[in-house]
């Protein structure tokens, strides 16, 4: 029966090969199909789905070990290929790897659980790249599909630790790769100012200085539209960045309930240390890039206060760097770099 499965594959007999697996036992039944249909086309995939489900077989099984495989055997090499989107060959099959995850609702939570973990792989590599594409393939619709199959058997019993933590991941995540993009986008608004026009110094006709001036003032209007698209971008860029950095009910990446996965545990407290004063330098330069020198001793109140204890997340150098560019930007706006906040001050002091 074996052999007969494998020769329905090579013929492509898809429906008679999930038919003459689920004959088998169910742990065979899974080593044999994880096997025939990894190489299946994407747009068939669906329809293996629903081949397994009429007759019986453990599909997410069988897509939970397709996609270990993939992962398992995914190495770097020294000769990856770096696509136009900045994503090497090997990390396109691990993001492509998720797909197979993806293909019933009831696995949702697997799904996103195992997401996560990529992007957290990607993140704490410094691959923004195929973190976002990893992103970008889960439904937005995810978090309602999670609770919605939850509720079905358990209905108003919350979300198991896993599951409710692993939302919480995905938002987080969400949170801090909008940062990224704003950032990007802020930058390169910033790069695109428009160029001041060379004008005549010459003795000029009348019709040129006409020219000459309808040049001038196209480009004050170029200049003004650029200017305050620069400033919608940088509130925009600074907001989401205070998002991450004062991430609501206890911090970014920082779960609400104790989960079992001690190994995920670890990597979100590195990837803490790695992205909080990342981001951190990242809004002062986009403050101080665009005079906002006040806000800047204002980040400092943030980072010291003891209500978000993010000073707890940067190491010496960090630290010198950021008081060094607070104390430049306390001088241009004239106040005490050392002095906190009174209102922050009173909040976080016990009553």
């Amino acid at each position: 029966l074996h052999k007969y499965v494998l020769s329905l594959r090579e013929e492509e007999c898809l429906e008679e090969t999930v038919f003459y697996s689920s004959l088998l036992p169910p742990d065979m039944q899974v080593s044999l199909l994880s096997h025939v249909l990894s190489d299946v086309d994407e747009d068939l995939r669906a329809q293996c789905v629903q081949f397994a489900l009429q007759h019986n077989v453990p599909i997410e099984d069988v897509t939970m070990r397709i996609y270990k495989k993939i992962i398992s055997e995914s190495s770097p090499s020294n000769n990856d290929i770096i696509s136009v989107a900045n994503i090497s060959d090997t990390d396109a099959r691990l993001v492509g790897a998720v797909s197979w995850l993806l293909l019933t609702e009831t696995q949702r939570s697997a799904a996103l659980r195992e997401a996560n973990r990529l992007i957290r792989r990607f993140l704490g590599a410094r691959k923004h790249a195929p973190a976002c594409a990893v992103f970008e393939m889960i439904p937005t619709d995810t978090i309602e599909v999670i609770h919605r199959e939850w509720s079905k058997e358990f209905q108003s019993t919350p979300l198991p630790a896993d599951d409710a933590n692993a939302v919480r991941e995905y938002l987080c995540l969400q949170a801090y790769l909008d940062t990224h993009q704003a950032y990007n986008d802020w930058c390169s608004h910033s790069a695109n100012r428009p160029s001041t026009p060379k004008y005549s110094v010459d003795k000029i006709t009348f019709s040129e200085q006409v020219a000459q001036e309808e040049k001038k003032k196209s480009y004050e209007m170029s200049l003004q539209r650029w200017e305050q698209n620069l400033t919608v971008q940088t509130q925009l860029t600074r907001d989401k960045m205070l998002n991450v950095l004062l991430f609501i009910d206890g911090g970014w990446l920082v779960d609400e309930v104790e989960g079992t996965d001690l190994e995920r545990v670890d990597q979100l407290e590195a990837l803490r240390r790695q992205c909080i004063p990342a981001t951190t330098a990242l809004l002062v330069n986009v403050l101080r890039e665009s005079g906002q020198d006040q806000a800047v001793v204002e980040l400092c109140d943030y980072i010291a206060s003891e209500q978000y204890q993010l000073y707890k997340l940067f190491n010496q150098q960090q630290l010198k760097d950021l008081l060094e560019k607070v104390y430049d930007s306390s001088i241009k706006c004239e106040c005490d770099p050392l002095q906190f906040n009174e209102a922050e001050q009173n909040e976080t002091s016990p009553s």
